[in-house]
């Protein structure tokens, strides 16, 4: 009988510990939960003092109109930084393996130009295309779409079809 009152003792004592240690780890980590941390801006950061990049553009869609599939065609959009601080762009997604992005200058300072050429390979294609060309920037709106459209024509898959 002593055996069992100290087993039972002994399983008492492990859950209290084992009580206290989620506890004591609550605490801890709930004590961090609800704090900020805040970083100063000091007053030369462009930012804080009104700067911002502002990508412009002119035509954000362009039509290459009628292809025959393996045509290979560009066009360079035109954009412009009307903002106050320098424009830099940070990633360009073609979605696409058949549309590439030629970007040769990725900062622009405010009021000059830059230059986004599209090259599209029409290789495999059918029939009406949308392609859509994601720029990502610090610009006032930090993603710009620009659009390629055609309508190509492909004998080999218009026959098997």
């Amino acid at each position: 009988m002593k055996t069992g009152r100290r087993e039972k003792g002994k399983r008492k004592k492990e859950k209290l510990i084992s009580l206290m240690l989620v506890f004591l780890s609550l605490l801890l980590f709930s004590c961090n939960s609800g704090s900020k941390k805040t970083v100063p801006v000091s007053k030369s950061d462009p930012e804080s003092s009104g700067g911002i990049a502002k990508f412009v553009i002119s035509e954000e869609i362009h039509n290459f109109g009628s292809l025959k599939a393996g045509e290979i065609v560009s066009f360079t959009f035109v954009f412009r930084n009307e903002g106050t601080k320098t424009l830099t762009i940070t990633d360009v997604d073609s979605g696409c393996g058949c549309t590439e992005v030629v970007i040769a200058n990725k900062s622009i300072e405010p009021g000059q130009e830059g230059r986004i050429e599209v090259i599209y390979n029409s290789a495999g294609e059918v029939g009406r295309q949308l392609k859509t060309i994601t720029i990502t920037s610090n610009a006032e709106k930090a993603k710009t779409q620009l659009y390629i459209r055609a309508n190509v024509t492909n004998e080999i898959i218009e026959l098997n079809s």
